[in-house]
């Protein structure tokens, strides 16, 4: 044999890379794929859905199997004691830990998102049964509907009552055996975890904003103070103060797993060093025995089937979800939430975020944002996950041991430690977010810059009316053809139908559906404002030919002029100053809260119903809505609008919010107006709009102006290949 052929034997195999170096890989090459293509890499996004769904496909089957095995090949004592002892401790970290947790939203910077109306606000959300989500009257039933509290709740039942049955081995080595089934399908879909991840990130990098990114900074500063504070103070903490063990010991004996469990993302491999490190600490402190080490053998395997700290970070995630979304989180709504998640956390994340975010009604496609941001949080999850199983490892050995008794001295040195620490560090971090994270409010911006929901002919839109005298009676169509000139009584503060944008144009619902009218029937348009007190009078004495801006049918109206056809069908709601919304959350507070003046534009047929509902409140008649914002709260406590037109302005004046009862929305219809005795025009309008909602042209303005959809000009993503190397053109 040639000395060549002897070295190349010689020489050492390569050494495969391992999974979390091509998880890193991945990451960086859809970040780079995602910058260098931008948008042609969006439909990446399918992938990494399928992804998602072969990684849930074992989920269900696997909490089954494992569950009632753990369960079952325990005795009736190992089972009492460790129910009685860890059980405890488990819940006094859940507790302490979710408080905690709840806290951090409170350094998130202060913004305001702003959104336009949406039709979901006026739907019930989804009814949730209870009792089908916590008890499985059908297993199969919870099974196909993913009711992971249900689902658990029946493993558990059997599980325990296997303790009792002498001859469950038959049953229990199968289900082990289907638990390592499930595991090796599992093994393989990872295998598949480098393009599933590549493929999300490229989706991500290749569409996400950059404003989105940096409030993305939000949620990664929050998840690793959390793991911070949870890992290296909380849990040490709480075991510390019962136990002989020191602080320190608590921190550093098992240093080399959690620096294993967070550089691999994996606690899975670093049980056997957990349950060794459990051990060694009873020893080191010579209170160590045959039945300390048995303890430990049991209670990690046992615990890692329940969710731990590490799990229930996801939690941080849904309150940025929240933050994210713009909606705001009280803790009368995170903590059944919360509950509700570390029941559903005995499964998996990719089941528990979605059915959270679902739940508070939050985007569902930030659950991807979720996944590719967990690329980076995952190993502080493992390094939190790896000190709650050996904290509870310690202090549930040392409770089943007799060695756990309450130091009164510890106790108050980290009761009066723990509020300067979390301080500190809550404070420091709020203040680095507030410097650092871009929340300018832009939606003002947004309602002002509104444009045209679809481009119209230069000469229709940019012409210069004729003035032409008023007439003493109502033109009909010929009259007005033959003028040249449609005369149109407009509101010029009614957003969002008829309105003036940041460059000083009328634009506006209305206002389009104005422009479209002219154009097809071949004249100019003249839009004339109105006083309300005089508007109709005006109308029948032919000043205008037709009056717009959201008008409102009602009894009265029609006896002195004549309506179209509804246009839209508008719906009431009270707008009031952000800190004063407590005040009207009730009926009852209502009455209490004193003496109301509610303003508002015109008669709205509720109002008779709403006096003689609340006798505390008086209505009084203004010009315009914007007389009411302008006044800052010193005259009147609220304003009747609809919720609509009440949602644009609230984003032009952020600091009110609308405010509707779901269960009683009352609507009216809104239309156009002519004169009385102008039947012919009237007639005409009604067959012309029947045409415009047909033709799907009234639904385009709609969802333009009242939903705002497009309202804010996407842009397309910066990319390199499109911005630096000019090798694709901009879409026009």
């Amino acid at each position: 044999m040639s000395q060549t052929a002897t070295a190349q034997a010689e020489a050492p195999k390569k050494k495969p890379m391992s999974m979390s170096t091509l998880v890193l890989l991945s990451f960086a090459a859809g970040i780079a794929a995602g910058l260098f293509f931008g948008e042609m890499l969006a439909w990446m996004s399918i992938i990494g859905d399928a992804f998602v769904k072969l990684l849930q496909m074992t989920i269900i089957p696997y909490i089954m199997v494992s569950l009632i095995s753990s369960l079952g090949h325990l005795s009736y004592q190992q089972a009492r004691s460790l129910a009685l002892n860890v059980g405890k401790l488990m819940l006094v970290i859940w507790v302490f830990g979710l408080g905690l947790m709840y806290l951090i939203k409170f350094t998130f910077p202060s913004w305001q998102a702003g959104d336009f109306f949406s039709l979901s606000v006026l739907q019930d959300p989804a009814p949730v049964n209870l009792l089908d989500l916590y008890i499985p009257a059908n297993p199969f039933f919870s099974m196909s509907n993913s009711y992971i509290p249900a689902i658990v709740l029946f493993c558990v039942a059997t599980g325990i009552a296997l303790i009792g049955i002498e001859d469950k081995s038959a049953l229990i080595k199968p289900m082990q055996l289907l638990g390592e089934a499930f595991n090796r399908v599992t093994g393989y879909i990872v295998k598949l975890m480098p393009l599933g991840i590549f493929a999300m990130t490229a989706a991500t990098a290749g569409t996400m904003e950059i404003e989105e990114f940096q409030r993305l900074q939000v949620y990664f500063a929050a998840h690793v103070v959390m793991t911070v504070i949870l890992t290296y103070w909380l849990l040490p903490a709480l075991v510390a103060v019962m136990t002989p063990f020191s602080y320190r010991d608590l921190t550093l004996i098992a240093r080399d797993a959690l620096i294993t469990a967070f550089a691999a993302g994996n606690i899975f491999i670093v049980l056997p060093l957990l349950i060794e490190h459990t051990k060694a600490l009873f020893h080191k402190y010579n209170i160590g025995s045959d039945d300390t080490d048995d303890y430990a053998n049991v209670i990690i395997p046992v615990v890692f089937s329940f969710p731990n700290l590490g799990k229930l970070l996801t939690i941080v995630f849904v309150l940025f979800a929240a933050w994210f979304a713009g909606a705001e989180l009280d803790f009368a709504t995170y903590l059944p939430m919360a509950i509700n998640g570390l029941i559903s956390l005995f499964g998996s994340v990719y089941l528990t975020v979605p059915m959270l975010l679902d739940s508070l009604q939050l985007p569902s496609d930030l659950f991807q944002l979720y996944m590719v941001s967990s690329l980076f949080t995952s190993r502080f999850t493992s390094l939190l996950a790896a000190m709650n199983l050996f904290i509870l490892a310690v202090g549930g050995t040392a409770m089943l041991a007799g060695h756990a008794k309450l130091n009164p001295r510890r106790l108050l040195l980290y009761a009066g430690a723990t509020p300067v620490v979390l301080g500190g560090i809550l404070l420091g971090t709020a203040l680095l977010l507030e410097k650092v994270v871009d929340t300018d409010y832009v939606m003002d911006d947004v309602v002002a810059n509104m444009t045209s929901a679809e481009s119209l002919p230069e000469d229709v839109r940019n012409f210069v009316p004729r003035v032409l005298p008023p007439t003493s009676a109502p033109r009909g169509l010929d009259a007005i053809r033959e003028s040249g000139v449609l005369r149109v009584g407009y509101n010029p503060l009614q957003v969002p139908f008829s309105f003036y944008n940041a460059d000083n144009r009328l634009v506006g619902l209305d206002v389009e559906m104005m422009n479209k009218l002219a154009g097809e029937i071949g004249v100019d348009l003249a839009f004339i404002p109105y006083a309300s007190d005089t508007v109709l009078d005006a109308l029948n004495r032919g000043r205008f030919d037709v009056v717009i801006s959201g008008l409102q049918m009602t009894t009265r109206r029609i006896q002195y002029v004549g309506f179209t056809n509804p246009v839209l069908t508008l719906h009431y709601a009270f707008v009031v100053k952000d800190h004063r919304a407590d005040e009207f959350a009730t009926d009852e507070m209502v009455r209490r809260a004193g003496p109301l003046t509610v303003a508002s534009v015109g008669d709205y047929s509720i109002i008779p119903l709403i006096e003689k509902r609340f006798s505390n409140i008086r209505f009084e008649r203004i010009e315009s809505d914007r007389q009411f914002f302008e006044d800052d709260g010193e005259r009147w406590d609220a304003l009747l609008i609809s919720l609509e037109a009440g949602k644009a302005w609230t984003m032009l004046y952020p600091e009110y919010t609308t405010l509707y009862n779901r269960k009683e929305i009352k609507s009216f219809p809104v239309a156009y107006v002519v004169a009385k005795e102008n039947i012919e025009l009237r007639l005409f309008l009604n067959s012309w709009l029947e045409l415009q909602q047909s033709s799907g042209y009234v639904d385009s303005l709609y969802n333009y102006w009242i939903l705002g959809q497009n309202a804010q000009p996407k842009k397309p993503r910066w990319s390199v290949i499109k911005d630096v190397l000019g090798w694709v053109k901009e879409k026009p």
